[in-house]
């Protein structure tokens, strides 16, 4: 493990605030444009899919990971109605303006591919798609970033961490903690957020983040700020099934060690850094 997370931290929640997306950043619908030109929002609301994360980029700045999608007839079926499928691209940042976008093929052409996250040293990117021999709906997959930008074989990452039902919004932070949404396990309701430490070809058992964390309802995505000891958690659990930003504060103790997250939940600390790792599936896509 490259980094192990404790549980250092004190979960404030004396202090939890509520704030519709739409209050802080101008919801967006689904447009490739518009999201190129506000590359740092905090996703948007589409009227395809609800919530669509905003898009993933290297630590450098320089390329750019999103989803988009788009109607096309199915395989099989002549007269069968146009499918709603998703594609992944990346963008480039060429003198400060995002251009040279491509499609790329991390699964067969009738698959949707959506929610792209890339690793801090731009070596790997993750994604969800419900390509035939996931292990239900949606599973995530990772797929290896050459030097020259080209992708490796989608490899599945197993019943560790994907079910029968969906698995989406993967996103990684600091190199090796992959966050994503699960609705296949016994949870609070809905999409329930889960991590897992991921290495190369390795992965530990996922954990369930909580009932700090997850509500009754959906919840999509998170992202940590451990700097502003803050996380946000992006969830439907508004009335009427609002989509809302989540802020949960906390506060550090006293401690010489800085590796911290953001609960104290002893379960998610055992497995974060556990010695028991598991290897990827051998289920791939290859062209």
């Amino acid at each position: 493990m490259t980094r192990s997370f404790t549980n250092n931290l004190t979960l404030f929640i004396g202090l939890v605030c509520i704030a519709q997306i739409a209050a802080q950043n101008p919801i967006k619908f689904e447009n490739t444009k518009e999201v190129l030109q506000d590359i740092d929002n905090n996703g948007h609301l589409s009227t395809l899919e609800g919530y669509v994360p905003s898009m993933s980029v290297t630590q450098d700045g320089k390329t750019a990971y999103f989803s988009k999608s788009r109607e096309q007839k199915p395989e099989y079926g002549l007269f069968s109605k146009k499918e709603l499928v998703h594609e992944i691209y990346r963008a480039e940042n060429i003198n400060g303006k995002w251009g040279n976008i491509t499609k790329l093929k991390v699964c067969p052409k009738y698959a949707s591919a959506k929610h792209p996250t890339v690793s801090e040293d731009g070596k790997r990117l993750f994604f969800a798609s419900n390509m035939k021999g996931s292990y239900g709906k949606y599973d995530i997959y990772v797929a290896d970033i050459s030097s020259d930008g080209s992708l490796g074989v989608s490899k599945n990452l197993g019943p560790k961490v994907n079910t029968k039902e969906d698995e989406l919004y993967p996103n990684i932070y600091n190199s090796t903690l992959l966050f994503f949404a699960s609705e296949g396990r016994d949870g609070f309701g809905g999409l329930d957020l889960y991590a897992t430490q991921v290495t190369y070809n390795k992965l530990t058992p996922s954990v369930n983040l909580g009932g700090h964390i997850n509500s009754s309802r959906d919840d999509y995505a998170i992202q940590l700020d451990i700097e502003k000891g803050e996380s946000y958690v992006v969830s439907n659990r508004g009335l009427n099934h609002t989509i809302e930003q989540v802020t949960i504060t906390y506060r550090k103790q006293k401690t010489m060690d800085t590796d911290a997250i953001a609960y104290n939940d002893k379960s998610l600390d055992t497995a974060l850094n556990a010695g028991t790792s598991y290897e990827y599936t051998s289920t791939s896509y290859e062209d």
